[in-house]
């Protein structure tokens, strides 16, 4: 289980109180590596249905979460499928539980989907162009994911030489990049949206790796979970739906950029699984096991021809 901080029932049933909410049942998530995560059921004082998540932060404190609530506030305003967060009975977002920063938010419907097929490719493609069309300024105290990559490519030397080689190869491609002002995701993984039995996307969650930077970035990272084979190989079929999807909801990008864009998403990941925890059940392509992003790297350094 993805769950780092324990709390029995009487620690849950406290703090539901404090949003009018009374528990009925909850369980730990098993997606996710970096967070402890509740999936709870709850009812209002009318007796009515609150299907909710806890989140316990276990690397951010609250100065650091505060920009990315107010983000998901400002999306879900903007009728984006986003949960933003709870306030409880005192107007507060942002509670402490076992010490620790932690956020209520509502569940939204649905379930992931780790074996996408080409529509649910092209529905995420549509719903990042809505986010790229977002206005910037709630991001704009949010960490840069530029200075994120540096401090991972620190560890570059656990790559072996000719990885290695690659790998600053391609970062000094992306250096030469101007960044970009859109807001993106960044994590859009299979673990982080949610479709209804009908197919359709009901959800988009965790939005704290969210930055400003170019749209090939977010697209990237996008496809390197959703449109590649078990052992990495991309999968054009659902490549050609994400974009179609991004394109015809007004999204743009540049080719040779998204070319590049993909083979550093691909060592951004391989490296930040291979320095961070890793959860012992790892579900969905590409989102726990370095390993896998070491395979989606070669692909697409090898794409890249010559650099």
């Amino acid at each position: 289980m993805s769950v780092y901080t324990r709390l029995d029932d009487d620690a849950l049933a406290s703090l539901l109180a404090a949003y009018d909410l009374r528990l009925e049942a909850a369980e730990a998530a098993r997606h996710g590596i970096e967070n402890s995560t509740w999936l709870i059921d709850a009812r209002d004082g009318l007796d009515r249905d609150r299907p909710v998540v806890l989140t316990v932060f276990e690397r951010f404190d609250a100065d650091t979460l505060r920009p990315y609530l107010d983000l998901l506030t400002a999306l879900a305003e903007a009728r984006l499928p986003v949960p933003a967060p709870l306030a409880d009975r005192a107007g507060k977002v942002l509670r402490r539980v076992a010490d620790k920063p932690a956020v209520l938010v509502p569940r939204l419907p649905g379930a992931h989907c780790f074996q996408p097929e080409a529509e649910h490719c092209r529905q995420l493609g549509a719903l990042l162009a809505d986010l790229h069309r977002q206005p910037a300024e709630p991001a704009r105290a949010l960490p840069d994911e530029r200075e994120r990559l540096a401090e991972f490519a620190r560890h570059l030397c656990r790559l072996n030489d000719g990885d290695q080689r690659h790998a600053e190869q391609v970062l000094a491609r992306w250096r030469d990049i101007k960044p970009g002002d859109t807001l993106v995701h960044a994590d859009l993984f299979r673990d982080n949206a949610l479709f209804d039995r009908q197919g359709r996307l009901t959800g988009v969650l965790d939005f704290y790796n969210a930055c400003l930077e170019r749209p090939e970035y977010d697209l990237a990272v996008a496809l390197n979970d959703w449109a590649v084979a078990a052992e990495g190989r991309p999968v054009p079929r659902r490549e050609a739906a994400l974009l179609a999807g991004y394109r015809d909801a007004g999204g743009d990008w540049d080719a040779e950029v998204l070319n590049l864009a993909m083979a550093v998403a691909a060592l951004r990941f391989w490296l930040s699984r291979l320095v961070g925890p890793v959860s012992d059940e790892a579900q969905g392509q590409g989102s726990k096991d370095p390993a896998e992003f070491a395979r989606i790297f070669g692909y697409r350094f090898d794409a890249l021809g010559e650099l």
